[in-house]
C-alpha cells in the first residue's frame, strides 16, 4: 500500500496540537506525533526529490534526443546544398553553416561526413561553384569546378594523364601531352592535379596498403 508522506505529516502535526501536555513536561503523546509526522516529512521530501530527478533526467534525455535529430537534419540539409552546385542554394548552405559556427553551434564535421558519404571530397564542395562567380569580373579569380566533375570521369581522365605521362613511347611527346591538358583544365578551374598524382603513385609504388580495399 502507498503512503502519501506528505498528508500523513500534515495530519500527524495537526493531531500533536490537539494533545495536552502533562505538567511535568516530560516526552508524552504530542512528542511522539511531531517524531511521526517528521519522519514522514522527511520522507515526503526525499519522494519529491527523486521524482525531481526523474522528471529532469527524462526532459535531458528528450532535448538530448532532438538535438541530435535536428543537427542531423540540418547537418544533411547544408551538405546537400552545398553538393547541388546550385548558387543560391549553395551560397544559402554555406552561410547557414557560417552563421551556426557563429553561434557555437558547429556542425562542420557533420557535414563533412555527409560529403563523404555521398562520395564527395569536402574541399571541394566548399569552393564556389562557377555560376556563383561573376563572368563579367575581369579581375575575378577563375572559379573552382573541380568538384563539379563527376567522379567517374575524374578517375577515368586521370588515369588516361598518368598512363601518358609515365609512357616512353613517341619520344616523350604523349607525356608532353598530357601535361598540356592538365595544365588546360586546371587553367579553366578543374583541377585534377591530386588525382593524377594519385594513380601515378599507384601505378609506381603501387596500392597504398593504409587505403580501404574499396
Amino acid at each position: 500500500m502507498t503512503i502519501n508522506h506528505r498528508a500523513e505529516a500534515l495530519r500527524l502535526a495537526e493531531e500533536s496540537h490537539g494533545v495536552l501536555r502533562p505538567h511535568d513536561e516530560g516526552p508524552c503523546e504530542a512528542d511522539r506525533l511531531l517524531a511521526e509526522a517528521q519522519i514522514h516529512a522527511t520522507l515526503a521530501r526525499d519522494e519529491e526529490r527523486a521524482a525531481a530527478t526523474a522528471d529532469l533526467r527524462d526532459a535531458i534525455t528528450l532535448l538530448r534526443r532532438r538535438e541530435y535529430a535536428t543537427r542531423e537534419a540540418v547537418s544533411s540539409h547544408i551538405a546537400q546544398a552545398l553538393a547541388s552546385r546550385e548558387a543560391d542554394r549553395w551560397k544559402a548552405g554555406l552561410n547557414l553553416a557560417k552563421a551556426l559556427d557563429e553561434a557555437d553551434c558547429n556542425m562542420d564535421a557533420l557535414v563533412d561526413a555527409r560529403l563523404t558519404d555521398d562520395g564527395w571530397d569536402p574541399r571541394s564542395a566548399y569552393k564556389a561553384p562557377a555560376s556563383a562567380v561573376r563572368r563579367d569580373d575581369p579581375w575575378a579569380a577563375t572559379p573552382d569546378i573541380t568538384a563539379e566533375v563527376p567522379e567517374p570521369v575524374r578517375r577515368v581522365i586521370a588515369e588516361r594523364l598518368a598512363d601518358m605521362l609515365l609512357s616512353r613511347q613517341d619520344d616523350g611527346w604523349g607525356a608532353e601531352q598530357a601535361r598540356r591538358f592538365a595544365f588546360a583544365l586546371k587553367n579553366e578551374g578543374a583541377d585534377l592535379t591530386g588525382d593524377i598524382e594519385k594513380r601515378i603513385r599507384d601505378l609506381t609504388l603501387g596500392r597504398d596498403p593504409s587505403d580501404p580495399p574499396f
